[in-house]
């Protein structure tokens, strides 16, 4: 499945398309579409893979990804399931980075943050953020295979109309 998007936001527009893998679940591409929306004034790049400078010779890519002028990781961000092996390795090469891990509720967000504290060395240097679990459920049901996406986005928050839905939500960090 791919999710085609127009994205009205914070004054500018782009038209998205979220190429969907073979193992990739439907919860995994509306992360992945809030990801998109949260950082729409960055411009990331919604694929990644070895011929984008910054992951070339590197055996991990983001789910999205901006970049510093000299192509060096500024935001490596990751959606739902992430092995923790991974985000080792990330941190540990892409030190200057900022890692963010969106989850679907504050209950995954929050047990990942304790797996994180046991097994990811300076895990204090990944961020993971939580959507609101019913907030989430809504998103995701709203999908469709081509979607619009209307209003403001930034930080952590969305105040925006998914398809003729509208969202106000905050993601919290833990």
């Amino acid at each position: 499945m791919n999710l085609r998007c127009d994205l009205y936001l914070n004054g500018g527009n782009r038209r998205v398309l979220i190429a969907g893998r073979d193992e990739e679940t439907p919860d995994h591409m509306a992360l992945r579409l809030a990801a998109a929306a949260l950082f729409f004034d960055r411009e990331p790049v919604l694929e990644v893979g070895p011929k984008k400078p910054a992951a070339e010779g590197f055996e991990y890519y983001p789910d999205l990804l901006v970049t510093e002028p000299d192509g060096y990781p500024e935001l490596w961000i990751e959606c739902g399931n992430t092995a923790t092996n991974k985000l080792t390795k990330v941190i540990r090469k892409f030190s200057r980075a900022r890692v963010i891990v969106v989850r679907e509720g504050h209950e995954e967000a929050r047990r990942f943050r304790k797996l994180l504290a046991r097994d990811v060395p300076k895990s204090e240097k990944i961020e993971i953020w939580g959507w609101p679990a019913d907030a989430f459920r809504k998103w995701a049901a709203s999908l469709k295979e081509s979607n619009s996406l209307i209003g403001e986005a930034s930080g952590r928050s969305i105040n925006a109309v998914l398809n003729e839905t509208p969202f106000d939500v905050t993601l919290e960090i833990f």
